[in-house]
């Protein structure tokens, strides 16, 4: 089964937003895992030991089909492939990642609890996870909120996590207003073009593009299909794939399915994105 999962990520030590990239390149890495959005990383107010550097913060969406205590075993891995060791609880570390969601499974076991109680208090997470998932819900079916995200504060923004810029929401938002009548449409697939690779960054492009028509999704291109412009003299341009904003989750699925090699099952079957423990500023 597919999983949505929201994880937060974490650094304050070192070059903090060339971490959170190299998390971001690992968990792309995972068997079975395919990147769906990434915030922008925000900047925050260390939490618990306050003497200590400010934080840079994101939240990821992956769909996955590995099991919350497996995935919490790689995300470990992760942490201490990218330097992460034993120290001051709560201080300062080059990466924290941390499973906040997890559709609407729930988990009570020594490592893994899900939801985490405490996540809609803390801002550096709740902020960012509200920005690629704005009706994010606890598994009761209520509404992730940052009303009571008052720990933590998000004191500015850091812009894109540098090499996940079409993955990011502009300001605004995904959608874009106006280029269908009846509503917006939303990017769901994009590549940009690179002198070296010829035709070749297309490839993924139009294979998402041929799923999409085959489930009777409608699309749409972002300036144009790549094919059409090709040229060894055009500039470096990114081309998205778009779909009305009102297909853009099931588009999103059947990509990753289709991606994964995963046989594609009714929307029912497949478990919509909430909560795991931890945050992105504390040890679990």
């Amino acid at each position: 089964m597919i999983r949505d999962v929201y994880i937060a990520l974490g650094s304050n030590v070192g070059d903090r937003l060339a971490h959170l990239r190299a998390a971001l390149e690992a968990l792309e890495a995972l068997d079975g895992t395919a990147l769906v959005a990434v915030s922008n990383a925000v900047e925050s107010e260390p939490w618990g030991v306050t003497e200590q550097p400010s934080f840079a913060n994101a939240v990821a969406h992956v769909a996955t089909s590995i099991e919350g205590d497996r995935l919490l075993e790689a995300l470990k891995d992760i942490e201490a492939a990218l330097g992460r060791k034993s120290g001051m609880r709560y201080g300062p570390r080059p990466i924290d990642l941390d499973i906040l969601l997890i559709g609407d499974e729930e988990w009570a076991t020594a490592d893994l609890a899900v939801p985490h109680p405490r996540l809609a208090e803390r801002d550096f997470v709740v902020t960012p996870l509200l920005e690629i998932a704005p009706e994010a819900r606890w598994p009761d079916g209520t509404l992730i909120t940052r009303e009571r995200a008052t720990e933590g504060r998000v004191t500015g923004s850091l812009g894109p996590v540098p090499g996940f810029e079409p993955m990011t929401p502009p300001p605004g938002g995904w959608v874009t207003a106006g280029r269908a009548e009846g509503g917006g449409w939303e990017a769901v697939s994009s590549a940009r073009f690179q002198y070296h690779a010829g035709t070749s960054f297309a490839t993924q492009l139009m294979f998402d593009a041929a799923v999409l028509e085959q489930e009777g999704i409608p699309i749409a291109w972002d300036p144009m299909p790549p094919t059409e412009e090709y040229s060894p003299w055009s500039l470096p341009r990114l081309y998205r794939l778009l779909v009305p904003s009102s297909f853009a989750d099931r588009a999103r699925r059947a990509l990753l399915e289709a991606r994964a090699g995963v046989p594609l099952v009714d929307d029912g079957d497949i478990a919509p994105g909430d909560v795991r423990a931890g945050d992105a500023q504390e040890d679990d």
